[in-house]
């Protein structure tokens, strides 16, 4: 492996953000945490520009299938009105769940904090996307 190659590589798996800011993937070797991170950055990039379907692009079929871009946008869309407004996120948290990769995100509300999380199957794929409440400090 040359140094380059491994300098790439150390640069994906310490920050995930560069390469999706830059819409250039991870390397074909990088590890599944890694590209987990990078669909995680894609995801919420697209969320913040409300463009939902590139939101749900590193969806699997199965997901995609069951979690339209229509619904994310709803679910996205109806969190002010219980929260208020979105004030920023947390710093990611990488896990292994159910032999999945889980990147959890905290995104923080003026009345209470969700966790976002990413699950990707063995290949990098997103499996499933979650929105679950951890903290509501009081209701709108």
């Amino acid at each position: 492996m040359t140094l380059r190659r491994s300098l790439t590589l150390l640069a994906t798996l310490i920050c995930p953000t560069a390469f999706a800011q830059n819409g250039v993937m991870p390397p074909a070797d990088a590890s599944v945490h890694a590209t987990c991170a990078v669909h995680a950055d894609e995801i919420f990039a697209a969320i913040d520009n409300a463009d939902y379907a590139a939101a749900t692009a590193s969806f699997d079929a199965t997901l995609r299938e069951r979690y339209t871009a229509a619904k994310l946008k709803q679910d996205v869309e109806s969190l002010p009105a219980t929260y208020g407004k979105t004030l920023g996120r947390g710093r990611p948290h990488t896990g292994d769940v159910g032999g999945h990769t889980v990147i959890m995100i905290p995104v923080i509300f003026e009345h209470g904090t969700l966790t976002a999380e990413v699950h990707c199957s063995g290949d990098g794929a997103v499996s499933d996307f979650r929105l679950l409440p951890t903290q509501v400090m009081t209701t709108k």
